[in-house]
């Protein structure tokens, strides 16, 4: 290795901030614009939903038409936080140009901001909206994603130790820059598994429900069932060991279930 290539290459310990969230297309409430008047005259049982969950109401025919859905519910969170990481090189293999890195990453207590966006078609307007039951599945899926279970599961998997080998082929080492872009892409990536979940435990509400338009067989069951090691796995969820121990042991407990059936006890 010449003089010009070893001066940038060296051992690393560092941290970034970093604010992750997987891409919204739904509209979003523009500062100065009022909200939807409903959201005013809420329940009390809901309005700790609103408040947690950050939850707009807005008409967009457009997009529900597209979902071909009768409403829509986009949900959306973002971590905001610092990465921490360390990086030292690995002894070159007899590849030309081709460098390695071992990173080691994680998040310190990453912090989560949920938004959610219930879109209505233009042409609904019940005369007592809390009492519709449209409006209230809507808020089913609400609850799914403020799941106290799903936010542990997010904290847990994101401030996880990541460790991995990295490699770039280039004429020089890579830039504590480079080494950023690769971190971010994992931790985002994770974020992205987090946002199917959630869509996938969507879906399986509005197959039960007809979307809405008639209640699940038996209410409870079906919600305490959806972020269990089975729920988990019927989602295709990939957790390693650790992750299922921690499923196993800090959410599936009788004391959690009792919190989650509290949760979802608004209807």
């Amino acid at each position: 290795m010449d003089n010009d290539k070893r001066k940038h290459w060296w051992w690393l310990w560092a941290r970034f901030a970093v604010a992750l969230a997987v891409p919204c297309t739904a509209p979003s409430t523009a500062d100065g614009d009022e909200p939807h008047p409903w959201l005013a005259t809420a329940p009390g049982e809901l309005v700790r939903f609103i408040d947690s969950g950050g939850v707009e109401i807005a008409v967009d025919d457009d997009r529900i038409r597209q979902a071909g859905k009768t409403a829509l519910t986009v949900f959306q969170f973002k971590v905001d936080n610092d990465f921490r990481f360390r990086q030292h090189p690995l002894p070159q293999r007899n590849v030309k140009e081709e460098w390695q890195v071992k990173i080691n990453a994680w998040m310190d207590q990453p912090k989560l901001k949920l938004s959610h966006r219930i879109l209505i078609q233009s042409t609904f307007n019940p005369p007592m909206p809390w009492q519709s039951r449209l409006l209230l599945h809507e808020f089913d899926h609400v609850a799914i994603s403020t799941d106290p279970r799903l936010l542990k599961i997010i904290k847990r998997l994101l401030a996880q130790r990541r460790q991995w080998t990295a490699k770039w082929v280039q004429p020089l080492p890579p830039s504590v820059s480079e080494v950023r872009e690769r971190i971010e892409a994992t931790f985002r990536g994770d974020v992205m598994r987090l946002d199917r979940l959630v869509q996938l435990q969507y879906d399986w509400l509005d197959s039960e429900s007809a979307n809405g338009q008639k209640e699940v067989g038996d209410r409870k069951e079906f919600f305490l069932g959806l972020y269990t090691l089975d729920g988990l796995d019927r989602c295709k969820f990939e957790m390693d060991e650790t992750m299922r121990e921690f499923v196993k042991q800090r959410i599936s407990t009788p004391a959690s279930l009792k919190e989650i059936e509290a949760h979802y006890r608004f209807r």
